[in-house]
């Protein structure tokens, strides 16, 4: 099994940056717009928002860790999503994981690329600025 994995540095408390990616409205500003109830979470892709992901919070450490698992959408049998926050001397640090890819085909290397983005830039940009730059004003990479 193969692994998605990026680590970033953000100026920003670990509570900001864990509450940018445990909440509707956080998730919403750097990532795509999202919807919860309760442990699931819909977040939704597409020109016009019609592909909708499903996942569930398998575990929270609250401020420390986050653990997804997509019930409904492309990442179904892709294993599971790790958010880990801790302090850094610059403000905070994320220490992400996307595990259990059985290959690393186009789609593998599509989502890494697309994490990369999401993660190193628009969350970055959101908590340093306010300002990020979610689904559908990403780049079409």
């Amino acid at each position: 099994m193969h692994s998605i994995l990026h680590k970033i540095v953000v100026e920003s408390s670990p509570e900001n940056l864990f509450q940018a990616i445990e909440s509707v409205s956080g998730l919403s500003s750097w990532w795509t717009k999202a919807e919860k109830d309760g442990k699931k979470i819909s977040l939704f892709f597409g020109p016009g928002g019609e592909h909708q992901v499903m996942m569930e919070m398998t575990s929270v450490v609250p401020g420390q860790e986050i653990s997804w698992k997509c019930v409904s959408g492309p990442w179904e049998e892709k294993g599971d999503f790790v958010f880990r926050v801790s302090e850094h001397e610059r403000g905070a640090c994320l220490d992400f994981s996307h595990h259990g890819w059985p290959e690393t085909d186009d789609f593998y290397k599509h989502c890494n690329a697309k994490w990369g983005f999401f993660l190193a830039v628009s969350l970055k940009q959101y908590l340093e600025t306010g300002s990020g730059q979610p689904h559908p004003n990403d780049p079409n990479i």
